[in-house]
């Protein structure tokens, strides 16, 4: 053997952490074939000295553990919450089908929103005149829920119709006035959902109002909520009221 062969076969091999653990990868069966090491083996932790391998990879599946179970959890009572969503979307529905008039679905909107999901206010405003609806003309809700299109405190609005979906958060003080009058300083946030859509072209706008549920909890209607409810609720009572309009203006035509 040469003097070169002997230095290199004299040479250490040096191991770094990252060689040792891309072998161990590659064997996972190292500690089964040579259970000497690991009983020789210990892992210094902070809360309970030295441990085992073992021990420590068991410590790491119960903290997954813990984690897939929260997870899993949280799933669960986001299934439950929807069950019980749909439940009461499902009343509010049947509700608004058995209306017989403008006057039963407002009665029947309020009921819902107020006591099964817990609204603090409620108010619509239909752009429509009411001289077209079809409504008892000593009806309350002309003086309340009917307001023309050209009235200037509608102009604060128009960019948060211009969204085209419903839009939640705090509004100002004027708007929140114009919405709830003598509730407006109870109110810390909204969801304003535009009514109607494309199915309002009589009308002159491209849509037949707005619905505004209002909070007394600032983060009860915040930016980044979901809108999939709300955008149901909206096509839902679009719907339940745009035969009101249609019905008078197409007896009119006759």
């Amino acid at each position: 053997m040469s003097s070169t062969q002997d230095s290199q076969a004299q040479q250490p091999i040096t191991l770094d952490a990252e060689t040792i653990a891309e072998y161990l990868h590659q064997n996972p069966e190292f500690f089964e074939e040579n259970p000497d090491v690991l009983a020789e083996l210990n892992i210094s932790h902070q809360v309970s000295g030295a441990i085992s391998l073992v021990e420590r990879q068991l410590g790491t599946l119960r903290d997954q553990n813990k984690k897939s179970k929260a997870q899993l959890e949280s799933l669960i009572q986001i299934a439950r919450d929807n069950d019980k969503l749909n439940e009461r979307m499902h009343r509010l529905i049947l509700s608004l089908m058995d209306a017989n008039s403008l006057n039963d679905i407002y009665i029947a909107l309020d009921d819902s929103l107020r006591g099964d999901f817990e609204a603090d206010a409620v108010t619509i405003k239909l752009f429509v005149d009411p001289s077209q609806v079809n409504i008892d003309p000593d009806s309350d809700l002309i003086q309340t829920i009917f307001v023309p299109l050209e009235d200037p405190c509608l102009d604060s609005f128009k960019n948060i119709l211009s969204h085209e979906k419903p839009v939640c958060g705090p509004l100002k003080p004027e708007q929140l006035s114009y919405l709830f009058d003598d509730q407006a300083d109870a109110i810390k946030s909204t969801a304003l959902i535009p009514l109607g859509g494309d199915l309002c072209s009589s009308t002159g706008c491209n849509y037949l109002g707005i619905l505004a549920i209002g909070s007394h909890d600032e983060n009860r209607f915040h930016s980044n909520i979901g809108t999939l409810f709300l955008n149901n609720l909206g096509d839902i009572l679009s719907r339940g009221i745009r035969p009101y309009v249609a019905e008078k203006e197409t007896h009119e035509q006759e």
